[in-house]
């Protein structure tokens, strides 16, 4: 949640206060900081292709505010896995349809593009790509799930270190 587009709540950082809540009933104190700023960012990215696919309601709230503060992720057990069931059932419910898979995500899922298509075009239009398309290393298909350990990891950069005012170490 940056604060870059939220003209209510600008000069406040929120995301701790909102990771200290309880998921699945956020306290009243800064409820209406966390909605102001939501609502902003989804007015951001539902804008981004020049497109209202999310209108707000009589109240100025985005239609996916409520789901985006409830933090917590839905699957139901009772219906069959798929790979890219992320937000399957959030999307059937906004439609009022019913969903068929079990929701959730894969560990392999590349769940980040199916976020944006959903916040920038509703699923209305094209793919929204964050650039990054699989894993370095997919997933195991057996329990524990882990991947193998990348076989070439990126080498991080040493930490770039300022000269003392002074100009000694």
């Amino acid at each position: 949640m940056p604060n870059d587009f939220d003209s209510v709540n600008r000069d406040v950082e929120l995301r701790d206060l909102y990771n200290s809540e309880d998921a699945f009933k956020l306290g009243p104190a800064y409820a209406r900081a966390y909605r102001a700023r939501i609502n902003s960012n989804l007015k951001f990215w539902d804008s981004l292709d020049g497109k209202i696919e999310w209108p707000p309601d009589a109240q100025g709230d985005h239609p996916l505010a409520d789901l985006l503060l409830a933090d917590f992720m839905v699957v139901d057990v009772s219906k069959p896995y798929a790979d890219d069931s992320y937000l399957e059932i959030e999307r059937k419910l906004l439609k009022g349809s019913p969903h068929q898979t079990f929701g959730g995500r894969s560990l392999d899922d590349d769940c980040m593009d199916t976020f944006l298509t959903f916040m920038v075009n509703a699923g209305n239009g094209p793919r929204i790509s964050d650039g990054v398309d699989e894993p370095t290393v997919r997933a195991s298909g057996t329990f524990p799930y882990l991947a193998p350990p990348d076989p070439n990891p990126p080498v991080p950069k040493p930490p770039a270190v300022a000269p003392a005012a002074d100009g000694l170490r």
